[in-house]
């Protein structure tokens, strides 16, 4: 028996909850193609084996299962719509049946996505209206997850940053190498610092909440804003980072205008409050950067 299941366990965001709880916590974690590489019990699962999946919660009677794996690459859902279903939807599915079966409480990871995106401030209570691929099939995730575990409870959360971070990593790369970075001005959403993602699931597990909370930073900002808070946290030069309109870009490139979250409905029944980009930024520091 374990306390924590992640899976997705080799991504960035599974891989940070499970340094995060793996501290006070017996966690395990399941991978589809790449290993995972820590002393943490990993076990090879494909999320659309329903056998699979209830023969592994049944071998390791999780007490959480936290759902991180799925398909993230937009453009590639965009392409591929059935594979992304079969992967974030089928999958979730498959999860959700299985957690329930088992008697594990599930939390699942989902998405600003679900929203179209166009004014931000979107509450728990907001009807979704995806408009992206992606936000489809992580919508339908969350439909199949309450049918399936009606005590699951979904995080909706965004902008995800913290160690070993891809977008920080390239960003650092180009502001150490003097490079002129352009950050988009009307690109907007809520940047979610993925330690205090872990302390806000935390809590909403010792709570036994269920249903949809909004666990994203406590601030909403632009790319522009973003990338500058980075390069004046880590000592950087923010002169590098230039502020740009991606205009009629964004839709090329598949990047909505505002998918910013209210999570003040989430933050009154978590009683904890969110890091601001600032906090998050300050906290990535001490704990060694990216």
């Amino acid at each position: 028996m374990v306390d924590f299941l992640i899976t997705g366990g080799s991504g960035f965001v599974g891989a940070n909850l499970a340094r995060v709880f793996g501290r006070e916590n017996r966690v395990a974690v399941t991978y589809f193609r790449k290993p995972v590489p820590n002393d943490i019990t990993s076990i090879q699962l494909d999320i659309c084996d329903e056998q699979a999946v209830t023969a592994v919660l049944h071998s390791l009677k999780p007490k959480t299962v936290i759902h991180a794996a799925g398909n993230k690459d937009v453009k590639y859902c965009e392409e591929n719509p059935g594979e992304a279903a079969r992967t974030n939807s089928m999958g979730t599915r498959n999860v959700a049946r299985a957690c329930h079966q088992s008697g594990s409480k599930m939390v699942y990871i989902s998405t600003d996505l679900v929203f179209d995106c166009e004014r931000g401030g979107y509450r728990e209570s907001d009807i979704p209206r995806p408009t992206l691929v992606y936000g489809e099939t992580k919508l339908a995730g969350e439909r199949w997850t309450l049918v399936e575990c009606s005590d699951a409870v979904i995080c909706r959360t965004a902008g995800i940053y913290g160690k070993n971070s891809p977008l920080l990593r390239w960003l650092a790369g180009e502001l150490l190498g003097g490079r002129p970075v352009e950050a988009f001005t009307d690109v907007v959403n809520t940047p979610t610092y993925v330690d205090n993602l872990a302390e806000m699931i935390e809590v909403a597990l010792k709570k036994n909440l269920r249903g949809v909370l909004h666990v994203v930073g406590g601030q909403r900002v632009n790319r522009f804003q973003f990338f500058q808070s980075y390069a004046r946290v880590f000592g950087l030069s923010e002169l590098f980072v230039r502020p740009a309109v991606a205009g009629e870009r964004r839709a090329r490139m598949l990047l909505r205008p505002d998918s910013s979250l209210s999570n003040d409905t989430t933050a009154s029944l978590l009683g904890v409050s969110f890091n601001s980009v600032q906090e998050g930024m300050e906290r990535l520091l001490r704990a060694g950067g990216v």
